[in-house]
């Protein structure tokens, strides 16, 4: 049976409508680096390096990440999504914004040095990317206190859950030093829960309007 060795929960803010799930020393513009997904793909993969694709590019999205010493169990829980691929991590893996920004720097693998199957699941895509247009049409002030209030709203709960096991062979131990050039991943946000494999899964806010649209109201008809 599995035993899962590692899970935790970041926010990542999903630039240009994707994120970055690498090995700390991958360059995004090498040779080897995949495409940024099309719209509306989940994943493109590369040799050390993935991408993530949301269906939108202005609201916060939760990354769970798990590190499984063999393939984990299917789970009780039900995505909307899902994808696989493989890469080749050097004993810790990071994430990171498609502008650079590292959300994660670096967390030290259990299984080592090699080959990973990962398994991407996706939750609430297509229904954040929805709510948002829909908050765009409701207000015409995107600075209003309202409208941010509203946004707060949908910030985590578009979720992702990466699961990544050792593909096949022996793995090798990273040492230390090699573990030191870019330091550990700092602890997740305040306030951010870190659920089970699979659950529970987050609720969508209202969609009810709570209120008219910003502005001044519409001219009365001529009489």
């Amino acid at each position: 049976m599995s035993r899962r060795l590692l899970r935790l929960g970041v926010r990542v803010h999903p630039d240009k409508a994707a994120f970055r799930v690498h090995d700390r020393g991958a360059d995004p513009t090498g040779l080897q680096a995949p495409p940024l997904p099309q719209p509306g793909e989940l994943l493109t993969v590369g040799y050390d390096q993935m991408w993530v694709g949301s269906l939108q590019d202005d609201v916060e999205v939760t990354v769970l990440l798990e590190e499984w010493d063999a393939e984990p169990p299917p789970g009780p829980g039900s995505w909307e999504h899902e994808a696989s691929g493989e890469l080749y991590l050097r004993g810790a893996v990071a994430v990171s914004t498609v502008t650079g920004e590292p959300v994660l720097h670096g967390v030290r693998l259990l299984g080592g040095v090699g080959r990973y199957r990962m398994r991407i699941r996706a939750q609430h895509r297509e229904a954040i990317a929805r709510l948002y247009d829909q908050l765009l049409d409701r207000f015409r002030d995107g600075f209003s206190a309202e409208f941010q209030a509203a946004l707060r709203e949908l910030q985590g709960v578009e979720h992702y859950l990466i699961q990544l096991w050792p593909s096949r062979g022996a793995q090798r131990p990273v040492s230390e030093a090699a573990l030191a050039l870019s330091g550990s991943f700092p602890p997740a946000p305040a306030g951010l829960p870190v659920p089970d494999q699979t659950g529970p899964l987050p609720s969508l806010p209202e969609t009810e309007p709570a209120g008219p649209p910003d502005g001044p109201a519409a001219d009365a008809p001529d009489r």
